[in-house]
């Protein structure tokens, strides 16, 4: 394989990149081995109960469906807490940032595991959110009704001020489902699948220092009880 040569670069710069190009490729392997552990898990807890959640897309918005419907016929279901509460002026801009590229990464997604969005506000101001965003293809629901996201640690306490942002795995086989995974590292609980902070990684400046991406709109309540 011929060695990429650009344009006026300098030998220096070749010699530089192409030794920053060895620790992509041992960080690229270590990701496979760390999925490939993932994969390893032992058989998680049996789900607590069917929680009912209601419908927020425009489809179905008001609907109740249980936690299994959400497999559909798929074996897996991503289940994503988005911080968005009640008494919330505006979702959490980072939480927003994620769904904004998980509704076009849906289309694929569901193809083979089924992927939901779940937030504690309730499905009619959820839906109302989720169209001025122009969501189109992720699935939503509320847990307005439900103590989902107090059983599986998205939420510490009864209040809209303990909300986590969590992606939980389930599995489903002959009729049973089963905790497969959940994100645990605080603060940094989505990284791998972030096209923001991912695409930023690559340029000369990196990451904005900042605690949340660039938003059209600020969210008074996190500021106020998060930040």
């Amino acid at each position: 394989m011929t060695t990429p040569k650009y344009p006026n670069e300098s030998e220096a710069y070749r010699v530089a990149r192409d030794k920053l190009l060895e620790e992509e490729k041992a960080l690229i392997a270590k990701v496979k081995d760390v999925a490939a552990k993932r994969r390893a898990l032992p058989s998680g807890g049996k789900l607590k109960e069917d929680y009912v959640f209601v419908a927020a897309n425009d489809t179905n918005l008001g609907d109740d469906v249980r936690f299994s419907e959400l497999f559909r016929d798929k074996p897996t279901l991503l289940l994503y807490s988005y911080m968005y509460g009640d008494t919330w002026d505006n979702p959490c801009p980072s939480c927003t940032s994620l769904i904004d590229g998980l509704d076009r990464a849906a289309i694929s997604v569901n193809q083979t595991t089924a992927l939901t969005i779940v937030a504690k506000a309730p499905a009619t101001k959820l839906n109302a959110w989720a169209n001025k965003r122009g969501w189109q293809h992720i699935n939503l629901v509320s847990a307005e009704n439900t103590n989902y996201l107090r059983d599986y640690l998205c939420q510490n306490d009864d209040t809209d001020k303990s909300l986590m942002p969590i992606m939980h795995v389930f599995t489903k086989r002959d009729g049973v489902i089963h905790h497969f995974w959940a994100s645990e590292m605080k603060g940094n609980h989505m990284d791998m699948v972030w096209p923001y902070w991912n695409l930023m990684d690559m340029t000369p400046e990196g990451r904005p220092d900042r605690m949340t991406p660039p938003q059209n709109f600020r969210s008074e309540f996190l500021e106020e009880h998060y930040l």
